[in-house]
């Protein structure tokens, strides 16, 4: 009798014990499943960053402040900005836009005219090619009106490289590169402004050349709205950097005085932070910031000036 309540305690421990392992594994497979799906959901919603730099030449800080322009004041409203941001002491397109797209100064890049000399692309090349080296299957533009920009690019830097006589073909083909293409960074450079401040002044009293800033607004808007109807736009986390080589003052640029060397910077996007930014932004952050966005490890023995601004982390 005693054996037959062992056999039956025990047989009871032992159903308990199988029940129990029954349930543990069903949860187990439960958790599995829960663990599977939020991966999945996870991975289904991790956005690919991507970045468009727009620069416009010579668009002094104050006459873009005057400016009517709707397409660059939606881009602040998401964005951080700045209208005192700084140039390069040697204010002069070379020199400046060699410092966007390097990320240093003259001193290191060693381009000191618009001649495009010797530049130190070995030690301190265009960012593009930090970008490929980082991810060689990311895909750079270049599209631009002034052809001198492009003599610091070295072989495989860029997968597109184009120039274009003015400013309406420039946008025509940065929407068709963002309506059609795989694009991952694109720099555009808007040039007309920078003729219109040769023209007619670059001040802010300059009608033509307030117009002509809000000629370069309208069609930062054309590229923003290609950019937002993109067709996988929605898995795509894209950052919009504006900003400007130089200002300008009585038909012309170059000097280191404000009116020269001050202008503005906008960064736009998710991972953009809000409102006015405090600190000092110079020339030589836009292009630190953009490799950052891209998920690059800015590295110390690059020896670079710049710094990240504007974005959240």
């Amino acid at each position: 009798m005693i054996r037959n309540i062992k056999d039956r305690y025990y047989g009871n421990i032992s159903l308990k014990k199988i029940k129990m392992k029954f349930k543990t594994n069903l949860l187990s497979r439960k958790m599995f499943g829960i663990i599977s799906l939020a991966l999945l959901f996870v991975s289904c919603n991790v956005k690919e960053n991507k970045v468009l730099i727009i620069g416009i030449d010579g668009c002094r800080p104050d006459s873009f402040i005057k400016a009517n322009t709707p397409s660059s004041d939606s881009l602040m409203k998401t964005g951080a900005y700045t209208f005192n941001a700084k140039t390069d002491e040697i204010s002069s397109s070379g020199i400046c836009w060699t410092g966007m797209l390097t990320g240093v100064w003259h001193d290191k890049h060693k381009v000191v005219t618009n001649s495009y000399k010797n530049p130190n692309i070995g030690e301190y090349p265009h960012f593009f090619r930090r970008v490929k080296q980082f991810n060689p299957e990311l895909k750079t533009y270049s599209v631009i009106q002034w052809t001198a920009i492009h003599k610091i690019l070295q072989e495989g830097d860029a997968d597109v490289v184009k120039t274009f006589g003015n400013d309406d073909l420039v946008t025509d083909e940065v929407v068709r590169n963002l309506t059609n293409e795989d694009v991952d960074v694109i720099f555009v450079q808007l040039d007309d402004v920078d003729h219109a401040g040769h023209k007619y002044d670059y001040v802010p009293e300059s009608e033509n050349y307030i117009q002509a800033v809000e000629k370069a607004d309208s069609q930062i808007g054309r590229m923003v709205n290609a950019l937002k109807k993109r067709e996988n736009y929605k898995n795509e986390n894209w950052l919009v950097i504006v900003s400007t080589d130089h200002g300008g003052s009585n038909f012309g640029h170059g000097q280191n005085i404000p009116e020269h060397t001050t202008i503005f910077y906008i960064a736009s996007g998710e991972n953009a932070t809000r409102g006015e930014i405090t600190e000092q932004v110079n020339v030589v952050d836009v292009c630190i910031t953009a490799m950052k966005h891209l998920g690059m490890e800015i590295k110390e023995e690059w020896s670079l000036d710049g710094k990240v601004v504007g974005l959240i982390n």
